[in-house]
């Protein structure tokens, strides 16, 4: 005599409560995604073109303010020529002159942090002094500069925080133009 089993009938599954589940996540995890992040940073085109005649002599030349930035450190150049408010060193001939603002470490920067910040924003503080009306800046990377750098340079050229005026950062070089062409 065989026997037979009798299979039991299968349960119907109650999917209820994982599609209510479902249903509260996903406007959750829509709503708290980021899909796109994008900053901008405000910068101006070199001009293109032959120099416009200029009617009257200006009492004082252009200042033409540009900040060389390498990896020994960033140069501060105005009217070509360098500058540094509190005067350079002499070098002797055949010597490379050295940066404006020097790396931290003394040799060549390694990184962002490695560059004197600073000493930068109290410089173009002390050519700001000299030259009030002027509000431009030409940045001139290297071509292995980072881009961190880059921006770095900018924000320490456009404001310093340390000698706010009337309760706000004094701007210093709000107009930055970024350039090509420094040797590392």
């Amino acid at each position: 005599m065989s026997r037979r089993r009798e299979l039991p009938e299968a349960e119907e599954l109650n999917l209820v409560p994982v599609m209510n589940l479902v249903t509260i996540l996903i406007p959750f995890l829509l709503m708290a995604a980021e899909f796109v992040s994008l900053a901008v940073i405000d910068s101006t085109l070199p001009a293109i073109g032959p120099p416009q005649p200029v009617e009257e002599e200006p009492e004082k030349p252009p200042l033409n303010l540009s900040l060389a930035l390498t990896e020994k450190g960033i140069t501060v150049l105005g009217a070509d020529a360098v500058l540094n408010p509190e005067g350079a060193a002499p070098v002797a001939e055949g010597e490379e002159r050295p940066p404006t603002v020097p790396c931290k470490s003394g040799g060549s920067c390694q990184g962002v942090d490695d560059y004197d910040w600073p000493e930068l924003t109290r410089i173009l503080g002390m050519i700001k002094d000299e030259y009030p009306d002027d509000e431009n800046v030409i940045l001139v990377p290297g071509s292995r500069t980072q881009y961190e750098i880059v921006v770095k340079a900018m924000d320490s050229s456009r404001e310093d925080a340390d000698n706010p005026v009337n309760g706000s950062p004094r701007t210093l070089f709000p107009f930055v133009v970024i350039a090509g062409g420094a040797v590392n």
